[in-house]
């Protein structure tokens, strides 16, 4: 090894060796990146989709003084990437109420932090009053200019089954419907499901039924 080390002809050989088996190793990762692109590395590769989401207005209040029916929220795409729904959700929280229990079979109302999350943002599925809101979406896609009207009783008032979920304070068994305090601060965020990453952020203050 000492003689070997001695002369300067014997050890570039070696680094070379080195350098091209390392090289290799760096070419082999990144055709299986290439290859496994729908996989562990898609998911890494994968970029958030970029969009401005402005909450135009957001109406309500709880009961008994407003119906979780008359709680909206209503959402623009402003600009951006267009978001595919089946890939989209949305979580609002914010100061409210919701119904504990199975509407029409006995239950009570709670208040308190209400978060409820949107996991399916298609019109399959949904309640005749989710889609009726969302003409727009009909093709699956959230596009610049459209809106997305969100409304309390979007869990079909918990008789079907359906994709929004609403858990207040300590209680997740809800009926899934919701409405947000007068005057309260609620939070909008957007979301990717791909990536899990939040694509737009927006607080809104909700104004009183008229």
């Amino acid at each position: 090894m000492v003689a070997i080390l001695k002369n300067d002809g014997a050890v570039a050989p070696i680094i070379g060796a080195l350098l091209l088996v390392l090289l290799t190793v760096v070419l082999g990762g990144l055709v299986a990146a290439a290859v496994m692109g729908d996989g562990v590395f898609g998911s890494i590769s994968s970029s958030t989709p970029m969009a401005v989401i402005d909450v135009k207005d957001a109406v309500g209040g709880v009961p008994n003084a407003v119906q979780y029916k008359e709680n909206y929220l209503i959402l623009e795409h402003k600009g951006g990437d267009p978001l595919d729904l089946d890939s989209t959700f949305i979580v609002l929280s914010g100061d409210g109420s919701s119904y504990v229990g199975k509407v029409g079979s006995g239950g009570f109302k709670v208040y308190g932090q209400v978060i409820a999350k949107y996991f399916d943002l298609t019109p399959d599925g949904t309640c005749a009053t989710y889609r009726s809101n969302n003409p727009s979406i009909e093709d699956g896609v959230w596009s610049a200019g459209e809106v997305l009207v969100l409304n309390g009783d979007d869990s079909i008032n918990g008789t079907d089954a359906s994709t929004v979920r609403v858990s207040v304070g300590g209680y997740s068994d809800t009926s899934n419907n919701y409405g947000f305090r007068e005057g309260a601060e609620v939070t909008v965020k957007v979301f990717d499901s791909i990536t899990d990453r939040v694509i737009a952020e927006d607080v809104v203050s909700v104004r009183a039924v008229e």
